[in-house]
């Protein structure tokens, strides 16, 4: 009866030995953030529709925002990320030496996006809006401004492409 009782233990000890160095289940990948975002993809207007271009000023000239007026909504790329917002009614159009402003709010977020610059001189896509501030009032109060600059284009017909960038 030792023999038997001492064959199991021996035989429960090899066992737990033998399961104790056996691999586990592979542990899952960590899940990585999203990558941040720093440029809208190339955009293009409808026939008969107008929109705004605008890149960020520095080295690089991001694509930071696009807006279609037809459609009243935008793209604005702020803090890594690309928000799709609805474009408040705006009255005046765009004139040479005349200021602008545009409003957009976030429906998900406390969010305002504000746009303010002055139109310039026409180029061949349309008129150049320079000293342009994209401010983000934050739902605490706080506050991002980020100069930018580009171009008010219209789409008369497939003779004539959209403002791509500058």
């Amino acid at each position: 009866m030792r023999w038997i009782i001492a064959g199991l233990s021996a035989l429960a000890v090899s066992a737990c030995a033998s399961t104790a160095l056996q691999p586990g289940p592979a542990p899952a990948p960590a899940q990585s953030a999203p990558e941040r975002v720093t440029s809208l993809p190339p955009q293009s207007l409808p026939d008969g529709t107008c929109g705004v271009f605008l890149f960020g000023v520095g080295e690089r000239h991001p694509f930071v925002v696009f807006e279609n007026e037809r459609e009243r909504r935008a793209l604005i790329v702020h803090d890594g990320a690309v928000h799709e917002l609805q474009l408040a009614a705006q009255s005046g159009a765009f004139v040479m030496g005349q200021s602008f402003s545009r409003v957009y709010a976030a429906s998900t977020s406390a969010q305002t996006f504000t746009l303010n610059g002055e139109v310039a001189e026409e180029t061949g896509s349309g008129p150049r809006l320079t000293d342009v501030l994209l401010r983000v009032r934050e739902s605490d109060g706080s506050e991002t401004v980020r100069p930018l600059g580009g171009v008010y284009s219209c789409r008369q017909g497939s003779d004539r492409i959209a403002a791509s960038r500058l």
